[in-house]
């Protein structure tokens, strides 16, 4: 007990590095990594990330800290997964997201202000991996778009007939999906 009021619980998370290699079916090396990020770096980014006052909080009655820590590895693997594909010496190539917007060849490059410590925690994984992790869960297809929807809503502010157009081609379905039922 912490106080007369909380109660500080511990568990072993060694186990969840299996459950999701059983999920995704990771190579027995990408396997052998993200166990050892799990039982080595995750410690440390779960204090510095989920953390208040040096304790580290979580809602439990919504899900349980398998579900917290895979959500996690998910959501990190889309950003992680779209830096990689997108970064080239600290320059993020933003030409094809651009050209297939606007249907029209641009070459362009940015510089991206993002808090890559943070997706530091994945960058042992190779890409398949990445890749894997990204689409197990809804986290990482939602991490992995957001970044270009950013980039999307930032190049066409305050051009409303360029927003449109970049609206338009990116967005496949007019109708949102969650008014399809």
């Amino acid at each position: 007990m912490v106080g007369d009021e909380e109660t500080k619980i511990c568990c072993k998370y060694d186990w969840i590095s299996d459950n999701i290699a059983q999920k995704i079916k990771l190579r027995k090396e990408e396997k052998r990594i993200l166990k050892g990020i799990i039982d080595k770096k995750f410690p440390g980014h779960a204090s510095e990330y989920w953390s208040n006052n040096n304790k580290i909080n979580r809602d439990l009655n919504s899900r349980t800290i398998g579900e917290w820590i895979e959500n996690e590895i998910c959501f990190l693997s889309g950003f992680a997964l779209w830096f990689r594909e997108k970064e080239d010496e600290d320059e993020i190539d933003i030409s094809n997201l651009i050209s297939n917007a606007i249907n029209q060849d641009v070459k362009a490059g940015a510089q991206i202000a993002f808090d890559r410590k943070r997706i530091e925690l994945l960058s042992d994984l190779p890409s398949n991996a990445l890749l894997l992790l990204k689409e197990m869960s809804p986290a990482g297809k939602i991490a992995y778009r957001s970044l270009d929807m950013a980039i999307i809503k930032g190049l066409s502010e305050g051009d409303k007939e360029y927003a449109m157009a970049m609206k338009k081609r990116t967005q496949k379905n007019i109708v949102p999906w969650w008014k399809f039922w």
